[in-house]
């Protein structure tokens, strides 16, 4: 009815309800074998709609008036929705409709209904797909008549099954107690390989070759460790090992970076556990795969202190001692220190600048020259104030540079856990507490202004629910000429959420009126689109959009993309 409504200008809608004497079109059991049937016909004077859009408008976020830019709001949802509740209850709905001329449509619904009788019958109907019978005195094979039924549900799988059978993955065998690892990579060659090896390592594997994959599948079968190719058909790898690291719930997750250029340094600067150049060698592999495995199989977690004044080690020691999940080793000068790394593996080294017995430069290239293969992660903390020309040069050995201050040692806890790789979810209460409130105190999205531009209110509604815990200030628009409006109004706005599909005025084209009107091409503008079609990422960003996200919003990840666009 509400789509009836929203789509007659002139005329009326009409609400009947009658016993239906079987004249429903479409074969269904629950309703042909029910005494009493009850139709609830909705007609309308509206648009109608054309006969080739009447198979597609039932499926998700598809709707009759489909461009960008339709006439008629909505979320192409409804019907979807509808169909499938009339599923839940052993009816169907039909259409009869003509451009132009309005529309009906139909709920048939059983007064009784036994959903599970219903499923024992169509069990013992199910046919055999594929039956063959040869002919007595034949070679040739007759294949009986076997009719089959596409419904939605088989056409995902099919598509599905055209990724699993190109890759062959694991992601149709997997149980509870398997390790799973995440290859991200669209080479379908060389994911094979890396398959091949994980299985030899006993590993499990589900292959990502796009982006849009890598997070759904991260959040269905929690990866003990990601293999990311920076080169992606739909995205940066660095976009992809950015959102992994804002993400609180997916930093602990180890990235392996595999790309075809050298950029060690940026991949260790960004979080990533290790950086591997293409093409891999046998031995690399070896290298990356017991890397995965030792880490992973390490109960808890081993960290160097190194550090001369006892007063600061024992400081050091006292934020990261968490009972058996963190063990601690300090080592009061380099000498000592050099010879604890040349015999024990160690997830972490926290090393001070300034030793006695060794110049700091040659320390920490001793330890990157020591640790190359384990590719252990080296956070500097130290008091020293460093040239910029000192910091550059460290930043070829230490994934991180900290100044000791009064403040400093939540901020080691915070980056020591997140080099350790473990979800700070398992830390004890006063650790988790420490980081959660540094976190808060320091997040780049606290007291941003945001222009939400979304032509469904509940959109607008959930998202501005969502922003408030992390008080993030939300000011909506309604259509992309509200948003234009606001936009003249309000030099204030941090960053702009553009839905793509809206009425009249779409997404792309309010962007290109806010970059050509305004003049402002350092707004960040992430465009929010339900169609994750081919295509649609770079026509956003022909538009002006700064990235993009599709629906449905993960708001995790939708605020991780917010932080990286507002930290540049």
């Amino acid at each position: 009815m509400s789509n009836a409504f929203r789509l007659t200008e002139k005329g009326g809608v009409r609400l009947r309800t009658y016993d239906a004497i079987r004249n429903w079109k479409t074969a269904n059991a629950s309703l042909d074998n029910a005494d009493r049937v009850v139709a609830f016909e909705i007609r309308d004077t509206g648009i109608g709609i054309s006969k080739d859009k009447q198979n597609i408008i039932f499926e998700a976020f598809q709707q009759a008036e489909g461009s960008t830019s339709r006439k008629y709001g909505g979320t192409g949802l409804g019907l979807s929705i509808s169909r499938g509740l009339a599923d839940l209850l052993g009816g169907s709905i039909e259409l009869e409709s003509e451009a132009g001329r309005g529309s009906a449509f139909t709920l048939f619904l059983p007064l009784q209904y036994n959903p599970a009788a219903i499923k024992k019958e169509k069990q013992s109907n199910l046919l055999k797909v594929g039956e063959y019978k040869l002919s007595e005195g034949d070679d040739s094979a007759v294949i009986h008549s076997v009719p089959t039924v596409k419904t939605a549900d088989t056409r995902d799988l099919e598509g599905l099954n055209e990724i699993i059978n190109e890759i062959g993955d694991d992601r149709t065998h997997i149980t509870e107690t398997d390790k799973v690892m995440l290859i991200v990579e669209d080479d379908v060659r060389f994911a094979k390989i890396m398959q091949e090896k994980a299985h030899e390592m006993g590993l499990k594997v589900v292959v990502a070759t796009s982006f849009g994959e890598v997070f759904d599948l991260t959040n269905k079968y929690n990866p003990i460790a990601v293999t990311l190719d920076v080169k992606l058909p739909d995205a940066s790898g660095w976009r992809v090992l950015d959102l992994f690291k804002n993400d609180v719930n997916l930093r602990h997750i180890p990235i392996h970076l595999i790309s075809g250029e050298e950029n060690r340094m940026l991949a260790m600067h960004r979080g990533a556990r290790s950086f591997n150049l293409k093409p891999m060698k046998a031995e690399a592999l070896t290298v990356l795969f017991n890397n995965i495995i030792e880490q992973n199989g390490r109960r808890s977690k081993r960290v160097l202190v190194v550090e001369d004044n006892e007063m600061e080690a024992s400081q050091i020691a006292g934020v990261l001692d968490n009972e058996d999940l963190i063990e601690i080793e300090v080592a009061p000068n380099g000498k000592e220190a050099l010879e604890h790394i040349n015999t024990t593996a160690y997830d972490c080294i926290i090393a001070d600048y300034m030793l006695p017995d060794i110049d700091g430069v040659e320390f920490i290239t001793n330890i990157y020259t020591i640790n190359k293969l384990n590719t252990t992660p080296v956070i500097v903390y130290s008091a020293k104030d460093f040239s910029n020309k000192e910091k550059n040069r460290l930043k070829q050995y230490a994934n991180k540079i900290l100044l000791k201050s009064a403040s400093s040692l939540e901020l080691l806890l915070e980056e020591t856990v997140m080099q350790l790789h473990l979800n700070h979810n398992v830390l004890q209460p006063e650790k988790r507490r420490m980081i959660e409130e540094l976190r808060s105190q320091k997040d780049v999205l606290l007291h941003k202004n945001v222009l939400v531009v979304d032509d469904d209110v509940r959109n607008l509604f959930a998202l501005t629910t969502a922003f408030e815990r992390y008080h993030i200030n939300t000011i909506t628009a309604e259509s992309g000429r509200e948003a234009i409006n606001i936009m003249a109004e309000n030099n204030d706005i941090d960053i702009v959420l553009m839905d793509i599909m809206m009425p009249e005025m779409d997404g792309c084209e309010t962007m290109q009126k806010i970059r050509r009107e305004h003049k402002n091409s350092a707004l960040p503008i992430i465009a929010v689109t339900a169609k994750a079609m081919k295509g649609d990422r770079e026509k956003c960003l022909e538009a002006g959009a700064s990235d993009y996200i599709t629906k449905p919003l993960k708001i995790d990840q939708l605020l991780s993309l917010m932080r990286i666009w507002l930290y540049r």
